[in-house]
Formats: C-alpha cells, sequence, structure tokens
C-alpha cells in the first residue's frame, strides 16, 4: 500500500490539505496506525473533514475486522528550527555527512522550505543525502520541502593529512538505541507506542515526541492565566530518564482531573507530548501519559582506540613578552603558587546551563615562576548553535567554531 495512493484517494474527495505522515500494521494487535500531518491554519477545516477521512480511508483499505488507530498531529516549521532539525538528523544518524556540512540556508515562503546545504562529499554520496533527508523531512512535517545538495571544496587540508590516524583513533558512530516499555496502562489519554528515544536525544523543540521515565514527583500548582484574573490548574511533573531529570507539564480538564490527582510518584511512565524551551532546557507538555515497565538499557558510549601523541590541529604557542611584570613578586603571595609551574584555563560557553549547553571556546596559560611560558587556545564546535545572545556576549559566531 502506497502512500500516494491513499492521498490520491483523500483529493479525489477534496482533502488536500493533509500529508500522510507514517502507515504502521502491528499484525499482533491487529491494528493500522496512519498518521496525517497538517499546518496550523488549516485546524479547523481537518477537524471538521476528521470523520470523513477516516470514513474514506477505511474504504480504500478495505479489510474486514481491521483495527484502525488514525491520528493527526500539527507540524509546525520555521527556518531555524528547520535547520536544527537537518543537523541534529545528519549528527545521529549520518555522522560522516554532518562533519562534512559548511552551510545551510534555508527560505520560506508559505508552506514551502527552499533548502540548500553546501557540503564536501562526492556527487553520488550528494543524491544519497538529499534522498534521506528528504524522506526524513515528508514523514515528520506538513510541509513542501525542495532541497539543493551543493558539492563545495574544503580549504583546510589538515584532515587529508591527517586522514588515516584520525580514522584509526576513532570507532564507527553509535546511533543511538531506542528506550523500549511494555506493561503499558493508559492513565490520561493513549500511548500508542512502546518504544521511544531517551530525553537527552532531543536538542531543539520538537512536535509530537514520546518519552519515558521514572515518576519523581507531581505538584499541583495554581496559576493566573493570560487574561490577569482567570485561574488555571497545572500539574509540575519531575521525570528521570537514565541519568537526566526533565520537566513536563500536564493542565487537567473537567474529564481527567480526578484521575490526574490518583497519580502517584515513583512509578515508570510513558508519555506522548511536544517538547518545548522553558528556560534553559527543554520541558514537555504532556498530551497522553501511561503507567509502564521500562525495560533495562544502557546508552551507547562512543570509545576511542587510543589517544594521540601530540596535538595535530592545534598546538601550545611559546610566549615571551619582556615588558611582562611579574605578579608574584608580592611577599604575600604563597610560595607554591611563585615556585610551581600550572596552567591557568578559560571557557566560553553556548549558555550557563552545563546539561544542555557546550563549549566554544578554550583559552589557557602556562605560568612558569610567576611568568606566562605558553599560551594556548582554540575555537570548538559545539554542534549546536550559537545564539544571537551569547555571539554578543563573546564574539564567537557560528561561522567561527
Amino acid at each position: 500500500m502506497e502512500k500516494e495512493e491513499i492521498l490520491k484517494k483523500l483529493e479525489e474527495n477534496n482533502i488536500n490539505f493533509l500529508k500522510l505522515g507514517e502507515v504502521t500494521f502491528i499484525k499482533s494487535q491487529n491494528i493500522l496506525y496512519l498518521t496525517f500531518l497538517y499546518s496550523e491554519e488549516n485546524y479547523n477545516i481537518m477537524r471538521e473533514n476528521k470523520i470523513k477521512i477516516e470514513r474514506l480511508c477505511k474504504e480504500f483499505v478495505g479489510i474486514q475486522n481491521l483495527n484502525y488507530n488514525i491520528k493527526f498531529i500539527k507540524a509546525f516549521l520555521d527556518e531555524d528550527r528547520l535547520k536544527n532539525i537537518i543537523l541534529e538528523y545528519l549528527k545521529n544518524y549520518h555522522h560522516f555527512f554532518y562533519t562534512s556540512v559548511k552551510k545551510i540556508v534555508i527560505k520560506q515562503l508559505e508552506n514551502n522550505f527552499n533548502c540548500s546545504i553546501e557540503i564536501t562529499v562526492s556527487e553520488e554520496e550528494q543524491e544519497f543525502l538529499k534522498r534521506e533527508i528528504l524522506n526524513y523531512l515528508n514523514s515528520k512535517y506538513f510541509y513542501n520541502f525542495y532541497l539543493d545538495v551543493k558539492q563545495v571544496q574544503d580549504k583546510s587540508n589538515l584532515l587529508d593529512e591527517h586522514k588515516n590516524e584520525i580514522l584509526d583513533n576513532l570507532t564507527e558512530p553509535t546511533l543511538v538505541a531506542k528506550m523500549k516499555v511494555n506493561k503499558i496502562e493508559n492513565i490520561i489519554g493513549e500511548v500508542l507506542e512502546n518504544t521511544c528515544y531517551p530525553y537527552e536525544f532531543y536538542k531543539n523543540a520538537e512536535e509530537s515526541v514520546h518519552l519515558c521515565g521514572n515518576l519523581i514527583s507531581i505538584d499541583e500548582i495554581e496559576f493566573t492565566k493570560k487574561d490577569g484574573e482567570t485561574k488555571g490548574l497545572r500539574y509540575a511533573l519531575k521525570v528521570k530518564c537514565l541519568d537526566k531529570i526533565f520537566n513536563a507539564s500536564l493542565f487537567p480538564t473537567k474529564k481527567n482531573l480526578e484521575i490526574i490527582k490518583t497519580i502517584e510518584s515513583g512509578i515508570d511512565v510513558i508519555m506522548n507530548g511536544s517538547l518545548d524551551i522553558f528556560g534553559n532546557s527543554l520541558s514537555l507538555k504532556i498530551k497522553s501519559l501511561a503507567k509502564c515497565k521500562i525495560e533495562d538499557y544502557a546508552l551507547p558510549k562512543r570509545e576511542f582506540n587510543k589517544e594521540f601523541a601530540s596535538y595535530k590541529i592545534v598546538t601550545p604557542q611559546k610566549y615571551e613578552e619582556i615588558s611582562q611584570i611579574n605578579l608574584f613578586e608580592e611577599k604575600k603571595v604563597v610560595d607554591y603558587l611563585r615556585d610551581n609551574e600550572f596552567v591557568v584555563f578559560d571557557l566560553e560557553t553556548t549558555g550557563l546551563d552545563f546539561a544542555i549547553h557546550k563549549v566554544t571556546e578554550i583559552g589557557a596559560v602556562k605560568i612558569k615562576n610567576g611568568v606566562i611560558v605558553e599560551t594556548f587556545s582554540t575555537f570548538i564546535n559545539p554542534q549546536q548553535d550559537i545564539s544571537a545572545e551569547i555571539t554578543k556576549l563573546t564574539s564567537i559566531t557560528n561561522e567561527m567554531v
């Protein structure tokens, strides 16, 4: 059964505002899962035609005694978010291509995104990369994507110079496997997945994700709504997924308020919802939640075969300055600092939260007998965007790293 055939059936019946994200058939449960994507401006027309769409899908498949689970997901994107999504996808699934990307330019015109990627790979690899990225984006988001992959020359010959040594030193990148759960007992809504990526897999806001973990706490919080008068309730959850603790929010309705009040901490849960950035971390806005049992899982670790005998790309530099003042001539300074050799270093980062932010620059000076004898500095690719605010503070841009 081809996705295009289902969409053609819908278009023949004047349903032309949807994309089909994923189609999954679980034989053991005799259930066909269909996920449709729609843009925010088509929310009302989607609701009006929801029953019609479900009926047309069942007519098209035409299998008796088959159970259906049809989901409608609002897919939101803008230029910056799409750029981050492409980079995260390459980082996690095609690490070689990720390290070869030189520039990504994205332009949005209504529901169309024109993406241009400059990369240092062969023509054959360009076609493969284009196909993989388009398949991924078309399965996740409503919009139309047009992708152009251009080959550019790498001006630096350092990689070629040390290619064999670098390849010998690194193992193949390890893909992050999904966590598995069983014994699912729905509490709020219906959780349809029994696998999910660990929380630390996600670096950016994203619609419709599944997360699992151990529920550490759940607290009822009263808040004032935007009108400044109406009071509302939300439940703040803290969940531990492997070694990471993240926040989640659950907004009750009249129908499920009493059920939510019965939820106790200490249980394993799997949740579906949208990830949004609050403060400096990603928080989950819960749509559905279920009790479960999480199977044993360990994050794969990337290992190194050996250490380099010496620096190949950046090295400490000798430092001499005749006019340099010896800061340790003061008698009050302890002998330990004056008589020993040590290094003072400074870091620049993409933010202040150690759990999600990364280093962008290291600077260091070696001090011997109270005098600077060597200096060292290097930019570091943090593998995440440097915000305009951080660039203003540190003068470090994405291009510099």
